[in-house]
């Protein structure tokens, strides 16, 4: 075991024991600087990325107020992201029926996109996004999933080995750890008998949460990463938004030292699980309601961003232009603090 004492104004120690993190904070919530570089984990392919909510993973491109824009593609990249997630609702396009047909018209739009993207020099995640009815039903929608994905990983295996595979979103309630670890490994297998080198992404249950990813016992893969998505306080990052299982009021604050110290124990229990795993980690998602206000959504964002760095975790915004948005459409321009929140030092 190594153990490195770190002297600040309080005593903060990290300890590194088996590859396994620990890290303590000082007297305002703030990681250590010098507890950078500390997990022997392969690095992550995905550094800053951003989500393209809202579009694709509608029922029809559009219907959720947003289509895709190739200038998008162009501003992100030059903002410093190098990564764009782009959420499919592929299941609204395809066959109930074996061999579940996807509609060549949206496996064609979803090329355009992927083309942009990488024209404007980004790397593209690719997943399955609500798929509701597999979390409610697993034993009758599994062969659909796997169905969906045999066309996806034919139709890409040509495709730059910059395009990334995430095999399904947020699976939740009867996809539980049991049946999401029987998925990865199922598709891991079979893409692997066609691709060896493709980066694939590995999510947990309970809504893609923290606990759900902790509960999994991901298939190791040289070319894969793991992921868990956080918008935690939830009261916090989603008052306000009319979506909510019940109405949470505005007004809620973030930004103790107890919230701060919160999200370090999170980032802590990810980092070692991740180390335990072998593999990066990608936090998949975070964000906060666009109406909540400015200055402390800019500050949760900033803090999440910051601590992911701190322990090496690629991060990847939800989302770019809508409910969450960092970007304006109509002004079109940065929303006040955010990239100084997701980019500043």
């Amino acid at each position: 075991m190594t153990r490195a004492i770190l002297s600040f104004s309080l005593l903060i120690v990290a300890l590194f024991a088996g590859g396994m993190l620990y890290l303590a904070m000082d007297r305002n919530g703030n990681w250590p600087a010098e507890a950078q570089n500390i997990a022997d984990i392969k690095p992550s392919p995905i550094g800053k990325c951003v989500n393209m909510g809202n579009a694709l993973e509608a029922p029809n491109e559009g219907d959720w107020g947003y289509r895709i824009r190739q200038r998008d593609f162009e501003m992100i990249r030059q903002a410093g992201f190098d990564t764009v997630r782009i959420p499919i609702k592929w299941t609204a396009h395809a066959s109930d029926l074996p061999p579940y047909q996807i509609d060549p018209a949206l496996l064609s739009r979803v090329d355009d996109v992927v083309q942009q993207a990488l024209q404007s020099g980004l790397k593209v995640i690719i997943n399955v996004h609500h798929f509701d009815e597999i979390s409610e039903d697993a034993r009758t929608h599994l062969p659909r999933l796997y169905g969906i994905w045999e066309q996806l990983f034919a139709h890409y295996q040509f495709y730059p080995q910059t395009v990334f595979f995430e095999f399904l979103n947020e699976p939740h309630s009867d996809m539980t750890a049991r049946r999401v670890d029987e998925a990865n490994r199922y598709l891991l297998s079979r893409l692997r008998e066609m691709d060896q080198d493709r980066w694939v992404i590995l999510g947990g249950g309970r809504w893609g949460t923290l606990d759900g990813l902790l509960e999994t016992h991901p298939p190791y893969d040289p070319r894969a990463m793991v992921t868990f998505h956080y918008y935690s306080p939830f009261e916090f990052t989603h008052q306000g938004a009319p979506w909510t299982h019940k109405p949470i009021p505005k007004g809620q604050a973030w930004g103790s030292l107890e919230d701060r110290r919160k999200m370090a124990k999170d980032f802590s229990r990810a980092a070692r699980w991740r180390d335990q795993a072998g593999m990066p980690l990608l936090l998949g998602e975070f964000g906060v309601y666009k109406d909540v206000d400015e200055t402390q959504r800019a500050s949760w964002i900033g803090h999440v961003r910051k601590t992911a760095e701190t322990v090496e975790f690629g991060w990847c915004y939800w989302d770019w232009a809508t409910s969450l948005g960092i970007y304006d459409l109509e002004a079109e321009n940065f929303k006040p603090g955010m990239e100084n929140a997701l980019f500043g030092e």
